[in-house]
């Protein structure tokens, strides 16, 4: 057998297989596009190979011709497969690129030209020759050449794509360089192969194609993955290995982290052992601006302007379930740490108001009010008057107190408050109650008797009623205030009315009467009560709204969720009890409650002493 005619026929053999057996660890690739455009890159080179066999091996002209013509097809899909794969490696989405179907109208309609070239020859000629060994040879046209320009044309701008992306990284990228040139090597080939008795005018990619997918996907996968995801951003990047050894590091991160320099094949640990954390969690950590390793970021100062935050993340390259290393990114978060500290602190000074209100200022006023009490049987008519306006006021006082207590509760809870099933009933009953005791020159009325319905809430929904049965009164400019609560329940929730007698509500201001500190120029009240009826309700999942009462007045509106049938109907335990007529308004602990609930003067003054 000619030794010219069996080199043909092995390298492209060769190449196919080569392409073939890659597939399954292409599909390992992570990244889902940069998975397909590979994929699809070694099979159309695979079946490009295939038909060049055949054109050796298949006997008879047409069979030639025609396997000739299926390699040739699938070498103009391979060019797209090419581009598509470089896109997506180097985070150019495929599907999102521009004139997407005028470019696939494009191969469609050379393919086609292609299919049919044996009825316009436009592309090439056939004719038998005996050099350098007898076969069919293929004598290619003017079309060919131009479609063959415009192909090395999208192949440069792929390789472009890739080089970049190997540059910018800054990561050792040598190896896949290297790579890359060997598939463009075969390029001289195709362009001389006309020039040369002992070379065929053929397409010689599919070797160079199938040495890249060797390389990359067999001898230096774990590279190829680590330059990809280093690419995505700009932030620091450290290669390890299964042994947790430094094998690579961008710039970002020598300039960041100074003794990675010279520290290849070191131990993270020994180099950076403040990035040697737990495995199984992202960590945030404090580095110097100079670039030494900070200290511990517990005590860290908010205002401290010489530490900067970087969370560090993992991201581990396995294969069949072996871990085969790891890639640490570092993402600067200074400023989402230095919020994150300046909540804490301002969460912490927030407590320490609330018990500075709680304890100090409402004993106080309790014993204001407690020793006011004992002056009723102790004035004439003309003090009496006065002694009604002290006591009324030092009610006023605790009772905002008790809102600014809910008030900074709501601010320090959780970010996702528990709630759980409220009699609804029994809550709005006991709270109107309450309003009347305060407010015994004001009518309310509860009409119609509240629908037996239980919502989503917890001990803090009843300062949502209280607050808007007050604001009702004290915003009120009437000698008789009214104030109407309504009910009406729906399959999936329950809206509340409370509707008012007063000056009611502008209408530019109902867009923003809920903001925090929003009051009117004559308002007694403190301007967070309206706010937090809005940021309790809003963490219940309900609704609050304004619109206006007829014939005069405001109406708050209040929608809140229902709770769950099974919710509902299960046995009362002791923190539904809370919720019950006559429970606690919070969830303090016993010995703020007890300093809360001093009214007498004699246990005011103890609980103060």
């Amino acid at each position: 057998m000619d030794p010219v005619f069996l080199a043909h026929v092995s390298i492209f053999a060769a190449s196919a297989l080569a392409c073939v057996a890659a597939v399954p660890r292409a599909r390992r690739i992570r990244h889902p596009e940069t998975r397909d455009g590979m994929v699809a890159l070694l099979l159309t080179v695979a079946l490009w190979a295939s038909g060049y066999v055949g054109y050796f091996l298949a006997p008879g002209e047409t069979a030639k011709e025609a396997s000739y013509i299926v390699g040739f097809v699938f070498a103009l899909l391979s060019v797209g497969a090419w581009l598509y794969f470089c896109a997506a490696y180097t985070g150019r989405s495929p599907r999102r690129a521009p004139y997407r179907r005028a470019v696939v109208g494009v191969f469609v309609v050379v393919s086609l030209l292609k299919v049919t070239n044996p009825l316009h020859e436009l592309y090439f000629t056939t004719a038998w020759a005996t050099e350098p060994f007898p076969h069919l040879a293929i004598r290619h046209e003017l079309l060919y050449w131009l479609v063959l320009g415009l192909s090395y044309a999208v192949i440069a701008v792929g390789f472009f794509m890739l080089l970049e992306q190997l540059y910018y990284t800054a990561l050792d990228s040598r190896s896949l360089t290297a790579l890359i040139a060997v598939t463009a090597i075969p390029t001289t080939a195709t362009v001389a192969g006309e020039s040369f008795s002992w070379l065929l005018p053929l397409m010689y990619e599919p070797p160079g194609v199938a040495l890249f997918a060797v390389g990359t996907m067999f001898v230096y996968f774990r590279r190829f993955e680590t330059i990809q995801f280093a690419a995505d951003s700009d932030d620091p990047a450290i290669f390890l290995d299964q042994t947790g050894r430094i094998r690579d590091h961008n710039r970002a991160a020598r300039l960041l982290f100074p003794a990675l320099h010279g520290a290849i094949g070191e131990p993270l640990d020994a180099v950076l052992p403040r990035l040697a954390v737990d495995r199984d969690e992202d960590a945030v950590i404090a580095v110097a601006v100079d670039g030494e390793r900070g200290g511990p970021r517990d005590g860290e100062r908010d205002g401290d302007a010489s530490t900067r935050y970087y969370q560090v993340s993992r991201n581990a390259f396995t294969s069949r379930g072996v871990t085969g290393g790891e890639l640490l990114t570092v993402d600067d978060v200074t400023d989402r740490e230095r919020y994150r500290l300046r909540l804490e602190e301002r969460t912490a000074q927030l407590e320490a108001l609330n018990r500075v209100v709680r304890h100090d200022i409402r004993n106080d006023m309790a014993v204001i009010h407690g020793w006011a009490e004992t002056l009723r049987d102790h004035v004439d008519d003309e003090g009496q008057d006065a002694l009604d306006r002290v006591l009324r006021k030092s009610t006023h006082v605790i009772e905002l107190t008790e809102t600014a207590r809910d008030f900074v509760e709501s601010l320090t809870g959780d970010a996702v408050p528990e709630t759980k099933p409220v009699d609804l009933c029994g809550l709005l009953e006991t709270e109107v109650q309450a309003a009347r005791d305060s407010f015994p020159q004001a009518a309310f009325r509860l009409s119609p008797e509240p629908p037996a319905a239980t919502v989503r809430g917890n001990e803090m929904l009843a300062s949502v009623f209280r607050n808007l049965l007050n604001n009702a009164v004290q915003h009120n400019d009437t000698d008789h205030p009214e104030v109407t609560v309504t009910c009406e329940a729906f399959d999936d929730r329950v809206r509340l009315r409370f509707a008012d007698n007063g000056p009611g509500i502008p209408d530019d201001a109902k867009a923003t009467i809920f903001g925090k500190g929003k009051k009117g120029i004559d308002s007694p009240g403190s301007g967070i009560g309206l706010y937090l009826v809005r940021a309790l309700t809003e963490q219940f999942g309900g609704d609050v709204w304004v619109t206006d009462n007829e014939p005069r007045g405001a109406a708050f509106v209040v929608e809140l969720p229902r709770a769950a049938a099974e919710s509902a109907d299960r046995p009362e335990t002791d923190d539904d009890a809370a919720t019950e007529p006559g429970a606690a308004d919070d969830a303090a602990s016993e010995s703020d409650e007890a300093d809360d609930t001093a009214t007498d003067p004699g246990e005011a003054d103890a609980a103060d002493d």
